[in-house]
């Protein structure tokens, strides 16, 4: 029995599905040869201004802040290398940037797309710097949950033995000596002083 298709296209749903989860808008933001902004949306302004200074501002044709300078230059020499986009996590923001080179009928313009990121996709390309094991970043990405050892082993189904000298790896891999030093170095996050 052959399959029929419908030839006239659905309605389009203007109103948001109840239950549904909606993302939020991603960042845009689109900068000259001379840095300087040529488009900035609101979400973009949002995501980035907590690493701006407090009198730094985003305005069309401005300069950029220095903070953001820095991030192109980073971005900038990421694509040096020859790809046609790349993409950098800023964990301390839960903020992804995905950039590429957009040509215009002058001269060609950087576009950054800003998106908020999973603590999930922020810990897996934090510890993709490191030469970890697919099991050694599961480990660590469950450690970086807060799972015990014990825990651990359950839900990956392992001795907690086996789960300790993936620790120890771990840790001489990543140059950490604790949980709470692993947690600093790959979220981020400041270790409280003891004592």
């Amino acid at each position: 029995m052959k399959a029929r298709f419908r030839t006239s296209a659905p309605p389009l749903v203007v109103e948001p599905a109840t239950g549904v989860h909606s993302r939020q808008m991603p960042g845009v933001l689109v900068v000259d040869i001379a840095r300087r902004i040529r488009l900035a949306n609101e979400a973009s302004v949002k995501m980035l201004r907590p690493i701006l200074a407090g009198g730094d501002a985003f305005a069309l044709g401005s300069e950029l802040p220095v903070p953001i300078r820095q991030l192109i230059d980073d971005i900038e020499s990421r694509l040096a290398l020859g790809a046609d986009s790349c993409s950098l996590m800023l964990p301390a923001l839960d903020v992804c940037i995905r950039a590429c080179v957009i040509s215009g009928d002058r001269e060609a313009h950087l576009m950054l797309l800003v998106e908020r990121a999973s603590r999930q996709d922020i810990v897996r390309s934090a510890l993709s710097r490191y030469r970890l094991t697919p099991r050694e970043a599961e480990v660590a990405a469950l450690v970086l949950r807060g799972f015990s050892n014990r825990r651990i082993a359950d839900s990956l189904v392992l001795t907690e033995y086996t789960v300790e000298d993936h620790l120890k790896r771990i840790f001489a891999k990543v140059g950490v000596r604790s949980r709470s030093s692993l947690a600093s170095k790959i979220l981020g996050i400041r270790e409280e002083a003891t004592g």
